[in-house]
């Protein structure tokens, strides 16, 4: 999720900038971006042998592994995967392709430990504790091949994680997908950001609109609502984080930021994890913006795991989608219908639009999910305010503008 810093270090960022100036950085033109349209370009995203190593791993969770399955492996070695986890087993006892998340996570939990306490073994024991059982064969062989991670297996500095399978999921998100992306990459050529970089809520919610974090994160790009709040509309009425193409001007704005401040599109991705300001400290601690040596030296209690894997996880989705969409494996959208934006060019309540247009409540809910509970109830005659965009069915387009043209001449004529 996206993050700002706070006002403390801003003198920091303000020094990043200055200095991105005098090298000539600036945000990509649009008539460069229409080139790399549906392309990631190297000048633009360096994948270092630690990138791709990561990319490497992420590609498989996005396109080997689906969500049946668990991945363990090896943090700070992401070529280590000691074990696959298939919950097929258990789909088959309960007759349900759907197993519990309570359920998997137990099984997983389970033979995470077995695999951490087989690490402790070799810790303790050296290469004899191979002949333990069949954990510390699995990891014995995870590690075999390489002499340098064998001796991180006996010194005990290997660190085991669990990662599920997404493939699947993200098949279903690429067709979710289809309905926003042509607008998400339009928005972000006028912001002149790198039309990829919409690819990035594969990450951050595989295009769910429904997408809640338990920190309060919402919609497609997870924001916060701090930092949502400097973008678009927040308030007990309206939540635009839950509409997609005003979460993606918002995402376009915040990415652009990041980029003028820190001179770099892979530390720019990765700041809308780890914060900007957390990224200008990397810089300035190791004198470097190469995103490898970053990953391999940075050291901070909040750079972990998601912020160091986040620049590749990213670009192994984006590649994911792209082969996704060469090889015709992204199924149509369901309940799919076009839509056309409706500009409230005066103060107008829920309820007025509703009485003064032909628009139903299900469809106005269903395509503006951004207004809130309290709209349809409670403050069903609060005002919505002037020049606000609600999105409508295209084929009542024209009909919906003369009825809200009409609502404000006869509110007017009444004056």
């Amino acid at each position: 999720m996206p993050r700002i810093g706070d006002r403390k270090t801003l003198a920091l960022c303000l020094l990043m900038w200055s200095l991105d100036s005098q090298v000539g950085l600036a945000i990509t033109t649009h008539k460069k971006l229409a080139k790399a349209h549906h392309e990631i370009k190297d000048d633009l995203f360096p994948r270092p042998p630690t990138v791709r190593k990561l990319v490497r791993f992420w590609r498989k969770i996005f396109y080997e592994y689906s969500s049946t399955t668990a991945v363990i492996h090896d943090a700070n070695d992401t070529d280590r995967i000691v074990d696959v986890i298939d919950y097929s087993p258990l789909e088959k006892q309960r007759y349900s392709f759907m197993v519990p998340r309570r359920d998997r996570d137990e099984v997983t939990s389970r033979n995470l430990i077995r695999y951490i306490k087989a690490a402790e073994n070799f810790a303790k024991e050296g290469e004899s504790a191979v002949n333990r059982g069949e954990p510390e064969r699995r990891l014995y062989d995870a590690y075999k091949s390489n002499p340098m991670a064998l001796q991180r297996l006996y010194k005990g500095e290997v660190k085991l994680r669990a990662q599920g399978g997404l493939a699947d999921d993200l098949i279903q998100a690429a067709a979710n997908a289809q309905v926003y992306l042509p607008q998400m990459e339009k928005i972000f050529l006028r912001y002149g950001v790198p039309t990829i970089l919409t690819r990035l809520p594969f990450v951050e919610s595989m295009f769910n609109l429904k997408a809640r974090s338990k920190v309060g994160a919402s919609g497609i790009w997870q924001f916060m609502p701090q930092t949502a709040r400097h973008y678009i509309f927040v308030n007990d009425l309206v939540d635009e984080r839950n509409a997609p193409e005003k979460a993606t001007k918002a995402a376009a704005q915040f990415l652009a930021n990041n980029y003028r401040m820190l001179g770099s599109w892979p530390l720019a991705i990765t700041a809308y994890n780890h914060g900007v300001i957390g990224m200008a400290n990397a810089v300035k601690k190791h004198g470097t913006k190469d995103i490898g040596t970053i990953i391999d030296s940075y050291y901070s209690p909040s750079f972990g795991f998601a912020s160091r894997n986040f620049y590749s996880e990213f670009l192994a989705a984006a590649d994911t989608y792209e082969k996704l969409y060469r090889q015709n494996r992204i199924p149509k959208p369901l309940d799919y219908t076009p839509t056309a934006s409706v500009i409230i060019r005066h103060p107008m309540s829920v309820a007025q639009i509703l009485q003064s247009t032909s628009i139903t409540k299900e469809q106005l809910t269903a395509l503006n999910p951004c207004l809130l509970e309290p709209a349809w109830t409670k403050k069903l005659n609060k005002q919505l305010p002037s020049f606000y965009e609600i999105k409508v069915p295209k084929n009542l387009h024209k009909a919906i503008q003369i009825g809200i043209k009409n609502f404000d001449a006869k509110r007017y004529a009444r004056r």
